[in-house]
């Protein structure tokens, strides 16, 4: 699989060109796959990769830029800065595909997202994946969570073990790229005694999802016993006790992916609301620009010269 990475100046051009401009139908499934092997190249090493957390095209832009090979998508970010909605059931699976569709035609990432519980049962989890995967996602989540409903509402636990198998089973079995892959997501770490959660664990990697996603994991000891009983790899969102400086220690224990938190969100909403703030108490444009981004880095993020040379290219007087 690395075999099909960019080995050239030239075969890496056509990588970052995305495939809505000016590229063929075909040459536009090239680059799902492509983004697809990358994504299953990474789970297949032996060490453990960081992810970038974005949140939009801008954000997948800049991760691109900075040459992240994943990037992931989480459900309460991408509500709050594409629809400013919180993180309960008022965003429905056409939402997700958008921001999908958007940040995949911008940056030439490996995205992986929270696919949230599938948008209901086992026949809507088979409509999810089909939608999803339609736009080049790489690996879509399915999390056994009951979804709160209204606000402040106690947790609803976790559906059951026999119904979460049957929807990782229709997931699997409603991708049409084989490449896709399938992420289980559980807390059942923290729902659960160790014994019960391994069970469901256990009973998540039998059903041909290729990832384990862990939420809700609060101690070493668990991630060491998560890794002996199954031998899926892991993805792990903001591990517990300091594990997220010792990458090592995580790539020992089968975490193949993990994700730092959302900081980057948090830094971009404080940014604009202290630059809107001081501009409305009658602040100076001035002060601002020693914090603004420099021409040249805004010009990498709008991509200007590829735009440009499509310009000279195409455009005729």
């Amino acid at each position: 699989m690395i075999d099909s990475l960019p080995k050239n100046e030239s075969d890496q051009q056509h990588a970052i060109m995305p495939p809505d401009f000016g590229v063929a139908d075909q040459e536009g499934e090239t680059e799902m796959s492509f983004a697809r092997e990358r994504f299953r190249s990474v789970l297949s090493r032996s060490d453990c990769t960081l992810a970038a957390n974005i949140f939009d095209p801008l954000s997948a832009r800049i991760a691109h830029m900075l040459e992240y090979e994943i990037c992931f998508l989480s459900g309460s970010v991408h509500k709050v800065a594409n629809l400013a909605f919180p993180d309960i059931v008022l965003v429905n699976m056409s939402d997700l595909v958008d921001v999908c569709r958007r940040i995949i035609r911008i940056a030439d990432v490996s995205l992986m997202h929270d696919g949230e519980d599938g948008f209901g049962n086992a026949v809507n989890v088979v409509r999810s994946v089909k939608e999803l995967e339609a736009v080049g996602v790489s690996a879509i989540e399915i999390e056994d969570a009951i979804p709160p409903t209204q606000f402040k509402q106690e947790d609803l636990g976790l559906f059951s073990e026999s119904e979460q198998v049957g929807k990782l089973k229709a997931a699997v079995a409603a991708r049409t790229d084989p490449m896709t892959v399938i992420v289980a997501r559980t807390t059942a770490l923290a729902q659960f005694p160790i014994d019960k959660a391994l069970d469901r664990i256990k009973a998540y990697s039998q059903t041909g999802v290729e990832a384990i996603r862990l939420a809700g994991l609060k101690t070493r000891e668990q991630l060491e016993a998560v890794h002996r009983a199954t031998p899926l790899p892991l993805t792990v969102l903001g591990p517990p006790d300091n594990m997220m400086d010792d990458l090592d220690y995580l790539a020992a224990n089968g975490v193949s992916i993990v994700m730092a938190g959302n900081p980057a969100f948090g830094m971009a909403i404080q940014a604009i609301y202290d630059s809107l703030k001081h501009l409305k108490e009658g602040g100076s444009v001035d002060d601002l620009r020693p914090r603004e981004a420099s021409a040249d880095l805004l010009r990498q993020v709008n991509r200007s010269d590829e735009f440009i040379k499509l310009q000279d290219e195409y455009l005729r007087s």
